[in-house]
C-alpha cells in the first residue's frame, strides 16, 4: 500500500471539490449582473481558500503522475549496498522501466520490460509491503543460483543452459580483493575489502569481510535443494546486496515477485555523509 499515493489522491479530490465550488460561486455571481450595482464587497476568507485549493489541482495531478509513472527519489538508510550505494545517498528511480503500475496496489497496467541481471532494483519487501528494499538483481526466473560461503562467490546456471548443457554456467569472474577506502570500511576492527564482480558481462563492486564466513544456517531453505542453492520460480527474482556480509536479502528470505517491483535505480542525485545519529555531517561530492 502506497500511503503517499492515497494522501495525494485525497488532496486531489479536495482540490477538485474546491474548483467545482469556485465555479458554482462564479456562475451564481454572474446571474446577479442585471441587478443594481452594490458597493464592492471584500473577498471572504472561505472564497480565498477555494481559490487556493483549486489552484493546487494541476500541481497535485502532475506530482501524482510523475511519482506513479515517472521518477521518484529514494533514500538509502543502510549499508547493504555498499560500496555502490552508501548510507545517506539519495537515488533516483526510473518507475516506467518495468512497466506502468497502479500507484495504489502496484498492479501492472502496461508491461514495458523486465529486470535484467545486474540492475539495482527497488521493491516492496515480500514479507511486509510497507517496507521498501533496494538490492541488485542476481537471479532471473528459472536460474539455479549457488552461493559459496567460504569464497563468497556466486555461480549461476540459467534456465537455457540447464535445458541444454548443465556444464555451461553463466560467466562470472572476480578480481583480487583490495582494501575498501570509503567511510564505514571497518567492521569490528577488521578492514573490509572490495572486489569487482562481473556477472554475465555486467561489472560492479562488492564489499566483503575476508575474515568472516557467511552463516548458511540462516539461509532460506528451498525444498529439494541443499543450503546455499536456490531455483528461482517463474515471475520471481533473486536479489542480493553488494555488501555481501551485511545484507538481508534473498539468501535469507527468498524471492521477490515481479508485482513487488517499484523501479530501477538509475543514479545518485545527492550523497550526504551519514553516521548513526539522525543528522548528516557533510556532503559527499
Amino acid at each position: 500500500m502506497n500511503i503517499f499515493a492515497y494522501f495525494l489522491a485525497v488532496a486531489i479530490v479536495l482540490a477538485g471539490m474546491c474548483r467545482i465550488l469556485l465555479w458554482r460561486n462564479r456562475t451564481a455571481s454572474k446571474s446577479h449582473d442585471a441587478l443594481p450595482p452594490t458597493p464592492t464587497q471584500k473577498r471572504t476568507l472561505p472564497q480565498s481558500w477555494l481559490e487556493t485549493g483549486a489552484s493546487l489541482l494541476p500541481l497535485l495531478l502532475l506530482i501524482l503522475m510523475i511519482r506513479s509513472f515517472g521518477w521518484e527519489s529514494f533514500h538509502i538508510p543502510s549499508g547493504s549496498m555498499t560500496p555502490t550505494l552508501l548510507k545517506g545517498d539519495f537515488v533516483l528511480a526510473d518507475k516506467f522501466t518495468y512497466g506502468f503500475k497502479n500507484p495504489f496496489n502496484q498492479r501492472t497496467l502496461i508491461q514495458r520490460g523486465h529486470p535484467q541481471r545486474g540492475d539495482i532494483a527497488i521493491f516492496h519487501y515480500p514479507a511486509d509491503d510497507s517496507q521498501l528494499f533496494i538490492k541488485r538483481v542476481i537471479g532471473l526466473p528459472g536460474d539455479h543460483v549457488k552461493f559459496e560461503p567460504e569464497s563468497q562467490t556466486l555461480s549461476i546456471h540459467p534456465a537455457s543452459a540447464r535445458a541444454g548443457d548443465d556444464r555451461m554456467p553463466l560467466p562470472i569472474s572476480y578480481t583480487l580483493p583490495v582494501p575498501a577506502d570509503h567511510f564505514g570500511s571497518f567492521n569490528y576492527g577488521q578492514h573490509l575489502v572490495e572486489r569487482n564482480e562481473t556477472l554475465g558481462g555486467i561489472t560492479h563492486k562488492i564489499q566483503q569481510d575476508a575474515a568472516r564466513t557467511v552463516d548458511t544456517g540462516q539461509f532460506f531453505h528451498q525444498e529439494g535443494l541443499p543450503s546455499g542453492e536456490w531455483l528461482v520460480p517463474e515471475g520471481h527474482y533473486f536479489m542480493m546486496g553488494d555488501n555481501r556480509n551485511n545484507s538481508y536479502d534473498s539468501r535469507y528470505w527468498g524471492f521477490v515477485p515481479e508485482r513487488n517491483l517499484v523501479g530501477k535505480a538509475v543514479g545518485i542525485w545527492l550523497s550526504l555523509e551519514k553516521q548513526d545519529w539522525p543528522w548528516p555531517t557533510g556532503l559527499r561530492l
